[in-house]
């Protein structure tokens, strides 16, 4: 080992920075190949004395694999004055396996050349590397096995929905036919017989057939939310002004009913729907805005608009009893009635309006405050433009 005799500053400062380096320094001769120098630090670490490391090449003491390794190194570091290899295994003296990383740089000394090799233990940060890598995997298997999980789950909850539904359709649908003859008996009664009935026995009939009625329409707002459930649903490019025309004929008699005057305000345009479920929506919302009005005739506003991502929105508007905000999310739901006295219905129709938006892959929405009406809107994906063929060469088209 060089002493310090006679070394200037600058050689005496780089000489203590060289023994206490937490790196392992190899100097090396470039014409011989062989250690010439080594630091404290790669002394300890690979268990070699100073002796057993000056003279060796570096493969002799595990730095690179072999002779040719060797020899294949020292050509890349003459060509390119530097090489590096992030990852090296190397075994110790007493043969415990550790990963170093090795940067070698060629400079000049004087008047000659002198190549420095850098040892860095990257033992711990394998470690952390490894362990990083094991807990991801493990996270990717839980992720995995969570996943299947939810997929199980979810058929589950899917089968059991439409099993359910299928109940619900089998009950509503036995039950309207010995309700329609209670209603039919209650109607006869009240007709054929009022002569043999007094005051009260009348209203009794009439407060039967009403009842009759009410769970009539119940059954059948039941049906159609489990057929709307249930149906097969293939979204097709749709005229809505189509729609529109239907659904207004459905309700007409309920709009002559309450005197509305309904605006219906155009161009439509065609989005990718299915037509019976989307007059079913229609239906429910032209049906909500002719019944929740104060004391005033219906005025309802019909139109749509472009939405930003291809979408278009159609709106209902009216001049209606309005919702405060709390309820408005509620109202989608089965059986949600904010007005049980007030109004007549069955607390499913915005259900079903849901439902059949879901069915379509669309929105529903509601914009409303109490006493200054609702404007409830809908979403769907607006129909692609459709493709116009050039006409054939030699052909005169007019």
């Amino acid at each position: 080992m060089p002493t310090t005799t006679d070394l200037s500053f600058s050689e005496l400062r780089y000489r203590r920075l060289f023994e206490a380096a937490h790196d392992g320094i190899l100097i090396v001769d470039p014409e011989t190949r062989k250690i010439i120098d080594v630091n404290p630090f790669l002394e300890k670490f690979l268990g070699y004395t100073y002796e057993e490391f000056i003279g060796k090449e570096l493969f002799e003491i595990g730095l690179l694999a072999d002779e040719a390794a060797n020899q294949a190194a020292f050509q890349e570091l003459r060509k390119d004055g530097y090489i590096r290899y992030e990852d090296l295994p190397l075994r110790t003296k007493d043969g415990r396996s550790v990963d170093v990383e090795f940067v070698s740089n060629i400079y000049q000394e004087g008047d000659q050349q002198v190549i420095q090799c850098n040892i860095r233990d990257i033992s711990a940060r394998k470690k952390i590397e490894n362990e990083l890598h094991e807990t991801k995997e493990k996270l990717a298997g839980h992720a995995a096995e969570l996943e299947s999980v939810v997929v199980f789950r979810t058929a589950e909850l899917r089968l059991s929905n439409m099993q359910l539904e299928t109940f619900v359709y089998s009950i509503a649908h036995d039950l309207r036919a010995p309700l329609r003859t209670m209603q039919g008996f209650a109607q006869l009664l009240a007709q054929e017989h009022a002569t043999s009935l007094n005051q009260q026995g009348r209203e009794y009939a009439n407060f039967i057939n009403a009842a009759a009625q009410t769970m009539d329409h119940l059954l059948a707002d039941l049906l159609a939310f489990s057929h709307i459930s249930q149906q097969k649903i293939e979204l097709v490019p749709v005229a809505v002004a189509d729609v529109i025309e239907d659904a207004l004929s459905a309700c007409q008699i309920d709009i002559q009913r309450s005197q509305a005057r309904i605006k219906n305000i155009l161009p439509w345009p065609t989005v990718m729907a299915h037509a019976t479920t989307l007059r079913q929506v229609l239906v429910n919302l032209l049906g909500n805005a002719l019944k929740f009005v104060a004391t005033e005739a219906p005025q309802i506003r019909l139109w749509s608009e472009e939405r930003p991502g291809g979408t278009v929105r159609i709106w209902v508007e009216d001049n209606g009893i309005g919702i405060p905000a709390e309820f408005q999310e509620k109202i989608f739901q089965v059986f949600q009635r904010l007005h049980t006295t007030s109004y007549a219905g069955t607390g499913i129709g915005l259900a079903i309006v849901q439902k059949g938006m879901e069915r379509m892959s669309g929105l529903v929405g509601v914009v409303s405050a109490p006493g200054e009406g609702s404007k409830f809107w809908i979403e769907l994906v607006k129909a692609p433009a459709p493709l116009i063929e050039p006409p054939s060469k030699g052909v005169k088209t007019s």
